[in-house]
């Protein structure tokens, strides 16, 4: 009779692999154990947390001997925060694991195996985020909330983070004991290339006595509770040879030098396609569609979020683009309506395409689709439906979260002839 697994039973275990997430797999008997912060090759003692039906949870107890990818985390945080979840993985085979995710997935989710990842772009380990938010506790504390919890992490630095933004966050720490009746329940910095940096909290602080405080940090933007109490509305960033206003609540790449890697990738399939229409669907605030403009006739955007679409049409009137424009609305809703279209780039959010989108797509068969994704999960379970009609031909991945278990994908497709 196969013995009972009950939680908090203790196992001696090796790491025989990485879930998609980047957590060790191993095996008690017959069942799957997945053991966080678990590497290939660690031989550990584990505690099991959670008992399903046919594998189990479990966290490491002592690491008998370590796997050699095992490093030492250099961050303070990284056991509460979940954060920085690859910091004991050693950069190299970081990307190794990414690599292999992207495999594994296309493979069991659209059936392809045959395929070359032409590259793998990197960056800074460390210190390559410029967006970061805080969350705050009543006694004046701010953190990040911890993995899959409410419960708050108080943070003195982010390792991820832009230095300067760290310095700043450290300013408002400052200001927060100075004046502990006051506090502030989010906060939100960005800064981008050009040095302008934007503040954005919510909370109850005294706005003279707050702005007076971060005086000497030469913020371009100050809002406070939704209005702006100092500088601009906006800061600006610059991609290539274009400038976008970036607002406090649009979404924003938050590597600058993986992004210009990735836009790369995206310019480069299309620097010498002559086309005459493309479509940018999930166009957002406009970045890619406006990176595009020099190498097509036309591009269409459309995006469902109306605060972006303005933002995109602003952008647009900045640099002075006049080959572009943006549809206020649902994708699914729209895209029917554009039949003779050459080819399409889409940058979906965490879901992938909608369904609709996607039989769209199969009834007006452009020639092309650039297809950037952030989950490898939903673009392969895409992959597999369009290439019915389609054939992989260029994988790019960027190293966008550095430590963490993520990674972009860039995808082109060719209609099958």
């Amino acid at each position: 009779m196969e013995e009972e697994i009950k939680k908090q039973d203790e196992y001696e275990v090796t790491i025989t692999k990485q879930d998609h997430f980047g957590d060790g797999i191993a095996k008690i008997g017959d069942k799957l154990v997945f053991v966080k912060h678990g590497l290939t090759g660690d031989r550990c003692r584990i505690v099991i947390t959670k008992v399903k039906k046919t594998f189990l949870f479990a966290k490491i107890k002592e690491i008998i001997q370590p796997s050699s990818e095992r490093v030492k985390p250099i961050c303070p945080h990284y056991e509460e925060c979940g954060g920085c979840s690859l910091m004991h993985q050693d950069l190299k085979h970081q990307l190794i694991f990414k690599e292999n995710k992207v495999r594994e997935l296309f493979s069991r989710f659209a059936g392809i195996s045959d395929f070359e990842i032409e590259s793998i772009c990197h960056g800074k380990p460390i210190h390559y985020r410029n967006k970061v938010v805080f969350h705050g506790l009543l006694n004046g504390q701010l953190g990040f909330y911890q993995e899959k919890s409410r419960d708050l992490t108080p943070i003195s630095q982010c390792l991820l983070v832009d230095e300067e933004i760290n310095r700043v966050y450290q300013q408002v720490r400052s200001y927060l004991a100075t004046y502990p009746d006051e506090e502030i329940k989010e906060l939100m910095i960005r800064k981008t290339s050009l040095n302008e940096m934007m503040l954005v909290a919510k909370g109850r602080v005294n706005q003279e006595s707050f702005c007076s405080f971060l005086s000497n940090l030469s913020l371009t933007s100050i809002l406070l509770n939704g209005q702006v109490v100092s500088g601009k509305p906006y800061i600006t960033e610059k991609i290539f040879d274009l400038q976008f206003r970036i607002l406090p609540d649009a979404f924003f790449q938050v590597n600058y030098e993986m992004m210009l890697a990735l836009y790369q990738k995206v310019i480069d399939y299309y620097r010498d396609k002559h086309y005459r229409k493309v479509l940018d669907l999930y166009s957002g605030t406009g970045t890619i569609g406006l990176l595009l403009t020099p190498y097509v006739q036309k591009v269409i955007g459309i995006e469902v979020v109306e605060d972006a679409v303005r933002a995109a049409k602003m952008n647009q009137e900045i640099n002075q683009v006049n080959n572009i424009s943006f549809i206020h609305g649902k994708v699914e809703d729209y895209i029917e309506e554009f039949k003779q279209i050459d080819s399409l780039v889409v940058d979906p959010p965490r879901s992938g395409l909608d369904s609709k989108t996607i039989t769209t797509i199969l009834r007006i068969l452009p020639d092309s689709i650039v297809y950037v994704s952030c989950d490898p999960v939903t673009l392969a379970r895409d992959l597999k439906i369009l290439l019915s009609a389609y054939q992989l031909a260029h994988v790019h991945l960027v190293d966008m979260f550095s430590n963490t278990y993520h990674v972009e994908c860039v995808c082109v497709l060719n209609r099958c002839k």
